[in-house]
């Protein structure tokens, strides 16, 4: 799944924001996005996928959706009830219309002055490109988190490098980039509706021969975070670690 970018003048892209009871960061977030987006060289589709949200959330996209922006769509998409981060960027990745598509966390951690470090790996070939906080000389941006989390997501990564991806250095950066032919692929056979569901795409990547470039992007811990790391949520997510190699064992190589 190679080939030449698209001149810069025709190119479209597509950003996936999942959003749950984001009231309080979304409009920033997203005039964020539209400020940066509103100044590259291609025009940019922006979706933000509502999961289930109690509060102002849909309001808030739609009133970004009504705002005439030059080269930048906002588009809202809603689940009717809570399905978990993995449902909602699912949904968006396979309703977005343009080639390629990202999807980034709602609490913008990673910025989004990062997303041409992304776009470069898919233009030199790659079918994925996804953020890793780990920098080139060692540092783990991760540091900056609460040590209940360090300790869970520590705990998280050595499980999946033992059951499933050895040679990701990071599968949980909420900051991912796909060819739309490789998300076409991968998308339609994700099983996890939960937050290990990036471990799961990387895992069946792996197995359909797709190329991924691991990028180090610039990341910092944002409070607020709609993961809590608790002795049920870190049950949940090394069972569902466990279910990935079973759901997908007869998924091989075209």
């Amino acid at each position: 799944m190679t080939g030449a970018p698209e001149p810069a003048a025709t190119r479209r892209v597509s950003f996936v924001v999942p959003a749950y009871d984001e009231e309080r960061r979304l409009g920033m977030t997203l005039d964020r996005l539209i400020d940066f987006l509103s100044r590259q060289p291609y025009d940019s589709e922006l979706i933000v996928v509502d999961d289930g949200s109690r509060d102002g959330t849909a309001a808030i996209a739609r009133a970004a959706a009504a705002r005439a922006v030059p080269r930048v769509t906002v588009r809202l998409l809603q689940h009717e009830r809570n399905r978990g981060k993995g449902a909602a960027v699912r949904t968006g990745i396979l309703d977005a219309t343009d080639d390629p598509v990202f999807y980034l966390d709602a609490d913008l951690a990673t910025p989004p002055e990062e997303i041409p470090k992304l776009l470069a790996a898919l233009d030199a070939g790659h079918d994925l490109a996804i953020g890793v906080r780990i920098q080139p000389d060692g540092y783990d941006m991760r540091e900056s988190e609460p040590a209940f989390r360090r300790i869970g997501g520590k705990l998280f990564t050595a499980v999946r490098k033992r059951l499933l991806l050895s040679d990701i250095h990071d599968t949980q950066c909420g900051f991912k980039a796909f060819r739309k032919e490789a998300a076409q692929r991968l998308f339609p056979l994700q099983r996890l509706d939960g937050w290990a569901f990036d471990a799961e795409l990387l895992f069946m990547a792996e197995r359909l021969g797709l190329t991924i470039a691991q990028i180090p992007v610039e990341w910092r811990h944002v409070e607020g975070s709609r993961f809590q790391v608790t002795i049920r949520s870190a049950f949940h997510e090394l069972r569902d670690l466990a279910r990935i190699r079973w759901a997908h064992r007869g998924l091989e190589r075209a």
